[in-house]
């Protein structure tokens, strides 16, 4: 596996391949859906707090956001960077600004979606609370199936743009990677939004 943003020069960046998810563009439309699905979760607990922020649930919300949602994005946006960008862009050209921006945004996206269905559920807004989730939702959807023929490929930038020494993404090191990142996410969520029925029920 090479280092995270090694700077490749000249010839060696044609015969480089990178080692071994979720795209970057991806991130904060799906951790805005989580935090809003996390926000309803936590109805009958929200209904309790005296908090308008949601007291204990935002704070399992926001844990989840940082020890989970965000080192999952950033695995791939430090070890998969051309490909988490979908090969619109050069990762060898970016400022190293960017990778941290993204995984902030990751880390804040979640919040964020909590804390705007917040009074929606609280109120118990089922349709409003739908709506929130479903537009970030939908468009993360609509990326995916404009971009699947990207994200199927794996490569680094000068390979995927000069058609040479690509992979398909299914049976190498990138796509062993997804299936245990979001199994780690899949598992991750479920426990979550478990953990904030439960302290939903609880008096």
């Amino acid at each position: 596996m090479r280092p995270p943003f090694r700077h490749i020069s000249g010839s060696a960046a044609h015969k480089t391949w990178e080692g071994s998810g979720v795209p970057a563009p991806l991130t904060p439309l799906l951790g805005f859906a989580l935090g809003v699905a996390c926000a309803w979760a936590a109805v009958g607990d929200l209904g309790r707090s005296t908090s308008g922020l949601g007291g204990r649930a935002l704070l399992v919300t926001m844990a989840y956001a940082l020890l989970v949602f965000a080192p999952v994005a950033g695995y791939f946006v430090a070890f998969e960077p051309d490909w988490s960008f979908a090969y619109f862009v050069d990762s060898e050209r970016l400022p190293a600004a960017v990778p941290i921006a993204v995984v902030l945004l990751a880390a804040a996206s979640v919040p964020a979606g909590f804390l705007a269905a917040v009074a929606d559920a609280r109120a118990h807004r089922l349709g409003r609370v739908l709506r929130k989730a479903a537009v970030p939702a939908l468009f993360a959807t609509i990326f995916l199936l404009a971009t699947f023929s990207r994200l199927s490929v794996h490569a680094n930038y000068a390979q995927f743009h000069g058609d040479f020494g690509t992979r398909g993404v299914a049976g190498g090191p990138l796509g062993y990677a997804l299936i245990w990142m979001l199994g780690v996410l899949a598992a991750a969520t479920a426990w979550t939004l478990r953990a904030l029925q439960r302290m939903s029920r609880k008096s």
